[in-house]
């Protein structure tokens, strides 16, 4: 796990909340490191998609735990290859299937229901990920079916525990608890 980006996206709301420092605005952006990690995801993620692509290679993809950078590449590299990925249900299922089913750790990342906002278990990954969705939709928007509004819903609902889809570390977890991702 790289504690970094979760200090990263700390720095990234410092510079961002209460108040925009319009004049140091992009020095302190540039401070955060936060898009220097965004790009290498992305680097990561088009490098799968080029090699599925151009060499018609099949490609596993395992970090050192398996359930963060996998799921970040995969899902990223699989939107860039598969319009169906770019519309809002195939959107759904690629989050379904890449995080929540191969057992992306949503509760200790995002941390509901626990007070320890310093534990070393919480990280954004999945918020990375959406930037990087965000970053690839704003250079080809007519590629997508959704906007940056959907996304912004599905960081909403990350955070709102409405759902079970972002609740539980498992689907052995969710299957316990009877609940499906929505």
């Amino acid at each position: 796990l790289d504690c970094k980006i979760h200090f990263r996206l700390r720095k990234l709301k410092d510079v961002s909340f209460p108040r925009i420092d319009e004049k140091n605005w992009f020095r302190l952006l540039d401070e955060t490191k936060w898009l220097n990690h965004i790009q290498t995801v992305l680097d990561g993620a088009t490098q799968i998609a080029r090699e599925v692509e151009d060499n018609k290679a099949s490609v596993l993809i395992h970090c050192s735990d398996g359930w963060d950078r996998t799921a970040q590449l995969t899902s990223l590299a699989m939107l860039e290859l598969d319009p169906y990925y770019r519309t809002i249900q195939g959107f759904a299922v690629l989050v379904e299937k890449e995080w929540c089913s191969f057992g992306h750790k949503f509760a200790h990342r995002v941390g509901h229901g626990e007070d320890k906002h310093g534990d070393s278990e919480r990280s954004p990954i999945f918020v990375q990920f959406i930037d990087c969705v965000w970053q690839i939709m704003n250079q080809f928007p007519y590629a997508f079916e959704f906007n940056s509004s959907f996304l912004i819903t599905v960081l909403d609902e990350l955070y709102s525990c409405r759902f079970g889809t972002f609740l539980y570390n498992s689907e052995k977890q969710r299957h316990r608890d009877q609940v499906r991702p929505s």
